[in-house]
């Protein structure tokens, strides 16, 4: 079986595991903020990393292309211009 990643280049890869690793905590961030949404220092860190991800989507999206069709910003639409995902591209 192929995995989806099989096709990117090692500093795609590379490239990515920010965006994973960041996306992760943004998404613990928010289930905490879910019970606790009167926590200040949860807010904080959810601030916080809510900028490291949007830091890393840029990184890698200046390199590579749009990770999701709405952050296209080209005048084309750029979003068919890599692989499909079936091909290793975009997740």
């Amino acid at each position: 079986m192929m995995n989806v990643h099989d096709n990117q280049t090692g500093n795609e890869t590379t490239a990515m595991k920010p965006v994973y690793e960041t996306g992760f905590a943004l998404d613990d961030a928010l289930l905490y903020l879910d019970t606790h949404p009167d926590d200040p220092d949860a807010m904080e860190y959810y601030r916080y990393v809510r900028q490291a991800y949007e830091n890393a989507v840029h990184a890698y999206e200046q390199k590579y292309g749009p990770l999701m069709f709405g952050r296209v910003a080209d005048e084309s639409w750029s979003w068919i211009a890599g692989p499909w995902p079936w091909e290793g591209g975009k997740n």
